[in-house]
């Protein structure tokens, strides 16, 4: 599985670490250093708002994991910090997204019946009420869906009543400036005829975008318009901070903590040992396959941590059943197969209140955290579910194929009474 090469979707993997998409932290990336443009009108009055600013966005964007900084001017004269931001590298995707977080002045909506109108409305209102992106739809376009505020539809369709029948109304919304070509001018965001029969109410979808990323862009600046500051950036390619071939060196952390577990599984509980190392086997594979599998999962340094989570409570899991049943076996007069039908019984209750518990708190991470923390939340959660599977299935699969192989069960198990027990330290 490691080293195999094997397809997934429309791309060729080598390996679990060719398959599973890194973050910026363990694969290196790209970094930008912002400067305020010399033509900036306002002064920077607290960067720290503007670092908290620039997070929000990219975390809108959906970027988990970045580091942003700021950096003293070289220039001692120079006050004003310059800011470096470290993300990962989806190359043009990247810069696009970066022109949207570093996006300079206000949205702006223009009407009329030209093309290209030139006429700005809801100049004395509020005209959005929200901005969402829509995933894929019947038919397979990336969309935004924009709801106005009551004032801003009435302003609007009283403008469209107001044009001649033979002509069409178009509206257009921009935010801040484009400077590329050396001319300055309104950056469209979105621009396209308009009827009534279009809006559900109050709300109306963008549905001429051609990208998810275009779309998260295209809600990023009409939901939140753009920034104070006009900064210019540079990029350059970084690496790891944690070293070159950090990915590798996590796939082998991961790895050698399953030989351990297993290991440990054989010789405390031998036959019992076997097949929960077994199940536990089944479980990182699950969790490897679905990290490659779900879309939009990115691992960092935060998800990996959240993978040995919750590989350490499935061991945790897998210990509780052993015990129980060798308990339980110990402890009275039933048989093999009784006692193991008892043990997992016994262990059933408690191990789903760990997964119940340690979920919760996934989930309550996902919810309020950011950045790291939500990529652990992310593949702890994953995790659990593939642990309690293994934990509820895979043991009693695993149960019911090896057990019958045994001809001497209770010696496969190392199973043993309690008077035996006793009687063999009493011997010793």
């Amino acid at each position: 599985f490691t080293f195999i090469q094997f397809p997934v979707g429309v791309s060729d993997y080598v390996g679990a670490v060719g398959g599973i998409q890194l973050d910026y932290d363990l694969e290196g990336g790209v970094a930008y250093t912002l400067t305020l443009s010399s033509d900036n009108e306002e002064e920077v009055e607290d960067v720290d708002h503007v670092v908290e600013t620039i997070g929000k966005r990219l975390e809108m964007l959906g970027y988990n994991a970045y580091t942003i900084k700021t950096l003293q001017n070289s220039d001692p004269a120079v006050l004003d910090k310059d800011i470096r931001i470290e993300v990962k590298n989806s190359g043009d995707y990247t810069d696009g997204d970066i022109e949207a977080v570093l996006a300079h002045g206000d949205v702006k909506f223009f009407g009329g019946t030209e093309s290209d109108p030139i006429n700005e409305i809801f100049t004395d209102i509020e005209p959005i009420k929200s901005c969402t992106y829509l995933d894929y739809t019947a038919d397979f376009a990336h969309r935004a869906l924009i709801e106005f505020t009551s004032d801003a539809i009435d302003e609007l369709f009283a403008a469209m009543d107001a044009k001649e029948e033979s002509q069409s109304y178009y509206l257009k919304i921009t935010c801040g400036e484009d400077n590329h070509d050396g001319h300055s001018h309104e950056k469209t965001i979105f621009s396209a005829e308009l009827k009534k029969e279009y809006f559900d109410g109050n709300k109306i979808s963008i549905s001429n975008i051609s990208s998810k990323a275009e779309a998260m862009r295209t809600v990023l600046q009409i939901k939140e318009g753009g920034i104070a500051y006009d900064y210019h950036y540079e990029s350059e390619t970084i690496t790891s901070h944690y070293g070159q071939d950090i990915a590798k060196k996590v796939m082998v952390s991961i790895i050698t903590l399953i030989v351990v577990l297993a290991v440990l599984y054989v010789v405390i509980y031998r036959g019992l040992g076997v097949i929960t190392a077994l199940a536990t086997l089944l479980f990182i594979l699950g969790e490897t396959w679905l990290m490659i599998g779900v879309p939009g999962i990115t691992l960092s340094m935060g998800g990996v941590i959240g993978i040995i989570s919750a590989t350490v409570i499935c061991a945790i899991s897998m210990f509780m059943f052993a015990q129980r049943v060798k308990d339980e076996y110990a402890s009275s007069k039933k048989t093999v197969k009784a006692a193991i039908s008892k043990g997992f019984r016994q262990s059933l209750l408690p191990t789903i209140n760990l997964h119940v518990v340690a979920g919760v708190i996934a989930l309550a991470l996902f919810i309020i955290a950011n950045n790291v923390l939500k990529n652990f939340a992310i593949t702890l959660g994953i995790g659990l579910a593939v642990s309690l599977i293994s934990s509820l299935v895979f043991t009693r699969m695993y149960t019911a194929l090896i057990l019958p192989l045994a001809k001497d069960k209770e010696k496969f198990l190392r199973f043993k009474r309690a008077e035996q027990a006793d009687e063999e330290v009493t011997e010793a």
